[in-house]
């Protein structure tokens, strides 16, 4: 199916019919030209071909249409920042309990360094999805971010050493990768749409054979030709001196 937009479509027929002008007024300029060389033709008035009014119907059948999407990560700083924190200490929970040990003191309620530095690069996170140009696609910025995140949740409890030693695939950093990036894809959404523009299939046979009386519409054109003729032109001398004449 051959595509263009409505504008482009209306453009190009408005175009030919400037063009068509064109080519009538070269041709007047030439005819004028043999008759002023004619000692009885420039006696009459050349003829030309004016266009006072066009009416131009075409029936376009939509196709198509582009869009413009307005993306935007909108959840919160604070519930963001909050949610990353308890994934963070379930993530330093499931390796403690991998070693054997009973989990130390919980992320959430703890006030110390661990605590600061993971809330920290949390909200460093949430400021660069909200910044991010294609927010459509976070992979890069979650993936980056939560790497130092868990990291750091592991690097405060002392477990970092323990989790590399054991983990060498790294199962549990790429589970958690995948539920962040999931969390943040749940909460980006389409804030506003707009039609950029509407394509048209300028085909005649599609039009008359893919469509009816209601998915067709009529785009009604009317040119109209505004100007003057300068039949004569008066020098300083008073001398008139007489253009060719056109009917």
């Amino acid at each position: 199916m051959a595509e263009v937009t409505l504008g482009d479509y209306a453009g190009y027929i408005f175009t030919e019919m400037v063009r068509a002008r064109e080519a009538a007024d070269a041709y007047s300029r030439a005819l004028a030209d043999r008759y002023n060389q004619d000692e009885v033709l420039r006696h009459f008035p050349v003829p030309r071909f004016r266009t006072p009014k066009v009416d131009i119907t075409v029936p376009v059948l939509i196709s198509g249409a582009r869009f413009s999407r307005t993306v935007r990560f909108v959840e919160p700083e604070q519930d963001f920042v909050d949610a990353l924190a308890q994934w963070a200490e379930a993530v330093r929970t499931e390796v403690e309990h991998s070693q054997g040990g009973l989990p130390r003191r919980r992320l959430r309620t703890g006030g110390g360094e661990e605590l600061s530095e993971v809330r920290r690069l949390a909200a460093d996170l949430h400021a660069e999805l909200v910044a991010n140009p294609d927010p459509s696609h976070p992979e890069a910025v979650v993936v980056t971010w939560w790497r130092q995140i868990f990291r750091a949740a592991l690097a405060g409890a002392r477990l970092l050493t323990y989790y590399l030693e054991t983990d060498e695939s790294n199962r549990l950093l790429a589970r958690t990768t995948a539920e962040v990036l999931d969390h943040v894809r749940r909460r980006t959404v389409v804030s506003h749409t707009e039609i950029e523009s509407l394509l048209v299939d300028p085909e005649t046979v599609v039009v008359a054979d893919g469509s009816t009386d209601s998915t067709v519409f009529v785009v009604r054109a009317e040119m109209l030709e505004e100007g003057f003729l300068l039949r004569e032109v008066q020098e300083e001398d008073g001398t008139v001196s007489r253009i060719v004449e056109f009917d």
